[in-house]
């Protein structure tokens, strides 16, 4: 019985100490690019590089701020961000309750279709879409990009959230029409306040991937004023100097509304995906 207990504290303090060694590579990258932050532009072009500042400083955040015009971007980035979760929100709800709700010929292979869409890489989209965009007038227009960035996170959506609607037992929804309540009431005030984990989970999700996002951003604005705030950091990268302090502050600032935005929902996130994982 001792032995047996000495194992599993052995083998908990290796689990442990392997899952740090992954966290801290995994952060590595993360640390770097604070501590560059935080350097004089002096310190950056020193060499050999030095790991810790020698005289930290948070003046290349207002720096890249002001002179990457961040601002503007920034706001860009947000909108689209915001709208592209709205819309793949209310389509994957509707989409996935249906498809959780209702049996139909052919289910397995559409579902297995909606998978399959998100296992090509989206560069071999981009012509395609960019031809299609240009037809519709859609091109240098955040309606082109919102529409695109949807198409991309559409099928998670749908995939994520029928499988938590499959965990909520339809008894639920059946009292309520037995109280009067057609299925579109019982769909909006009972599914989804049910619900609302999962789709916080997924919402999150859609966020990132449109905050996050650079290719089609980069093809599909032309228009400075409505760049996206990824394409705007690459864009400060000039030939002949590179201000790796300010790039590296334009990071960060970049970085943290989706790592706040992360940890405000990160217990909805937890809930929905397990809950939803429950029933395929």
């Amino acid at each position: 019985m001792y032995l047996s207990k000495k194992k599993r504290i052995r083998r908990a303090l290796l689990v442990h100490a392997a899952l740090f060694v992954l966290t801290f590579i995994i952060l590595l990258p993360v640390l770097w690019m604070i501590l560059t932050s935080l350097k004089p532009t002096a310190e950056t072009l020193k060499f050999p590089s030095t790991i810790l500042p020698e005289n930290p400083t948070f003046q290349n955040y207002l720096a890249a701020w002001r002179n990457m015009r961040l601002g503007t971007y920034f706001v860009n980035s947000l909108y689209v961000s915001l709208m592209t979760t709205f819309v793949a929100i209310v389509l994957g709800c509707m989409g996935g309750y249906a498809l959780a709700r209702f049996r139909m010929k052919g289910e397995k292979a559409y579902l297995m279709f909606i998978l399959v869409t998100r296992m090509f890489p989206a560069v071999v989209f981009l012509i395609p879409f960019f031809i299609m965009m240009r037809n519709l007038g859609l091109t240098d227009s955040f309606t082109g990009l919102i529409i695109s960035y949807t198409v991309f996170s559409l099928p998670f959506s749908i995939w994520l959230l029928r499988g938590f609607f499959r965990n909520i037992p339809s008894e639920l929804e059946e009292a309520a029409r037995i109280d009067g309540c057609t299925r579109a009431k019982a769909f909006t005030r009972i599914i989804l306040p049910l619900s609302a984990p999962g789709i916080a989970a997924t919402a999150v999700f859609c966020f990132i991937l449109a905050w996050n996002e650079f290719m089609f951003a980069n093809t599909l604005i032309m228009s400075d004023s409505k760049r996206m705030l990824t394409v705007a950091l690459v864009a400060s990268i000039s030939d002949f100097l590179v201000k790796w302090n300010e790039l590296m502050a334009g990071g960060m600032i970049t970085t943290i509304p989706v790592i706040i935005f992360y940890l405000f929902m990160q217990k909805y996130i937890t809930g929905g995906l397990t809950e939803g994982s429950v029933k395929g």
